[in-house]
C-alpha cells in the first residue's frame, strides 16, 4: 500500500511565494547572464602582441615582478614573461584605471592600460619602461597598508586497531603576517599519540586474564614565534627576534625556551620559489624533569624556504633551526621538517612530511635523534 504524504501551504504563504518565484527566477536568469556577459568580456579583454608578432586575446589576471598571467580560451592561468611582450592593447570598452606600483616605490596610474613597444603612458603623460613596473593593481599591504595574513592549519589523525593498536594526535599551525615594513612569523604543533597495550593478569581466584590499557607513546608540543624588520635600503636584509618554547615529556624536558636576535637575508625570492637564511645567537635554558637544568648562550641559525619545482600548485618546503651551544661541550641541537604538499579544493591541502630532530644535550638515557612520518591534511588561506 502506498502512503501519500500531502504538504498544506497555508493560503497567505502560498500567495507570497507566488509573488516570489518569478523575481527569483528572474534574478537568477539575470545573473546567469551577466556571469556569461562577464566570461565572454574576459576572453576579448586585451589583446597582447609578443615580439616575434603572435597575438593572443586575453584578461589580464596580474602582473608581478616582470611576469604576466592571463587567463585565454585555452588557459586560465597563462604566465609570460615580461620581456616576450611588444604591445599590450586594451579594448575599446575598457577604460579602467590601472595602479602601477613601480620599482623605485613610486605609486602611479594609468587608464587604460596600454603598452606600445615595451613602454606604458601613464595618466600624467609620463612615459615609463614596462620592465620598471613591479606590480599591476597591487594589494593594499602592498602599498603599505596593512598586512597580508597567510597560514596553514593542519592535523594527523590515525586510529589503529588489530595486530597494532595506537592513536594519533598531531595539529600544526603555521601563519604569517606581512607587510613592506616587516614579517611576523607564529608555528606552533602538537602531538599526542597513545598505545594500546596488552598484558596477563591474574586476579584473586588465580585466574589469567587479558588487561588492555592506554599508555602515551608521544606527549610534546611548541610554540616559535618570529618578528622581522626589513632594512629601509637593503630590502632583501631584516633583523628580527625569535623566541620559542616547547614541552616533550619523553625527552625529559619539563620545558625549554630561548630567544635571541638574528640578522636574516632573503636568498631568494622569486616565481620558482623563496628561501630566507638567518644568523644569530640566543639564550637557550631547559628544564628537566630529572637531569640537571641547564642554560647557555647558542650561535642559532634558521633556513625556510619554499618551491614550486615540481610544478602545478604543489610545493616542497623546508624548515630547519640549528642551535650551537658555545660552551665547552660544544652540543648542537638540530631542527628539520622538509615536505611535499599539494592542494585539493576550496583550500584544503595535503601534505607528506619528513621531520627529524637531533638534541645533542639530551638528558641521560635519552636518544638524542627523533625522526617521525606524517600525512596531514589541512586547510590554507
Amino acid at each position: 500500500m502506498q502512503t501519500h504524504h500531502m504538504m498544506i501551504i497555508p493560503r497567505y504563504l502560498k500567495r507570497s511565494i507566488d509573488r516570489l518565484l518569478p523575481l527569483v527566477l528572474t534574478l537568477g536568469l539575470l545573473l546567469i547572464a551577466s556571469l556569461f556577459s562577464a566570461a565572454a568580456q574576459a576572453l576579448a579583454n586585451t589583446k597582447i602582441v609578443l615580439q616575434d608578432g603572435s597575438v593572443i586575446v586575453a584578461d589580464i589576471i596580474d602582473y608581478r615582478d616582470g611576469e604576466i598571467t592571463l587567463s585565454t580560451s585555452f588557459s586560465r592561468d597563462l604566465k609570460i614573461d615580461s620581456k616576450l611582450i611588444k604591445d599590450i592593447q586594451a579594448s575599446a570598452e575598457d577604460q579602467e584605471i590601472s595602479t602601477l606600483l613601480l620599482k623605485d616605490g613610486r605609486q602611479v596610474e594609468t587608464a587604460p592600460m596600454m603598452v606600445t613597444s615595451g613602454l606604458v603612458a601613464l595618466s600624467d603623460g609620463e612615459i615609463v619602461k614596462l620592465g620598471d613596473v613591479s606590480k599591476l593593481n597591487p594589494e593594499p599591504w602592498e602599498l603599505g597598508k596593512g598586512y597580508a595574513w597567510e597560514g596553514l592549519a593542519s592535523a594527523a589523525l590515525a586510529v589503529a586497531r588489530g595486530n597494532t593498536d595506537a592513536d594519533q594526535l598531531d595539529l600544526a599551525l603555521n601563519s604569517q603576517f606581512d607587510s613592506v615594513r616587516d614579517r611576523i612569523t607564529l608555528r606552533a604543533n602538537v602531538e599526542q599519540d597513545t598505545a594500546i597495550v596488552s598484558f596477563q593478569s591474574e586476579t584473586a581466584d588465580g585466574e589469567s586474564r587479558v588487561v588492555r590499557s592506554s599508555e602515551p607513546s608521544a606527549d610534546n608540543w611548541q610554540v616559535i614565534s618570529k618578528y622581522d624588520y626589513y632594512l629601509e635600503d637593503w630590502t632583501n636584509h631584516y633583523l628580527g627576534v625569535n623566541a620559542s618554547v616547547e614541552a616533550d615529556a619523553f625527552a625529559d624536558i619539563r620545558l625549554r625556551s630561548y630567544l635571541g636576535p638574528y640578522y636574516g637575508r632573503k636568498l631568494f625570492d622569486g616565481a620558482a620559489g623563496k628561501l630566507d637564511g638567518e644568523l644569530g645567537f640566543v639564550w637557550i635554558a631547559t628544564d628537566f624533569l630529572d637531569a640537571e637544568d641547564t642554560e647557555y648562550l647558542g650561535a642559532n641559525w634558521n633556513i625556510t624556504g619554499e618551491s614550486a619545482v615540481l610544478g602545478g600548485d604543489s610545493r616542497v618546503y623546508l624548515n630547519h633551526v640549528g642551535i650551537l651551544n658555545m660552551s665547552d661541550d660544544n652540543s648542537v641541537i638540530l631542527d628539520t621538517t622538509i615536505g611535499f604538499g599539494f592542494p585539493f579544493f576550496f583550500g584544503l591541502e595535503a601534505a607528506a612530511e619528513f621531520t627529524v630532530d637531533y638534541d645533542g644535550a639530551a638528558a641521560e638515557g635519552k636518544k638524542a635523534i627523533d625522526q617521525s612520518y606524517n600525512l596531514r591534511v589541512g586547510y590554507s588561506w
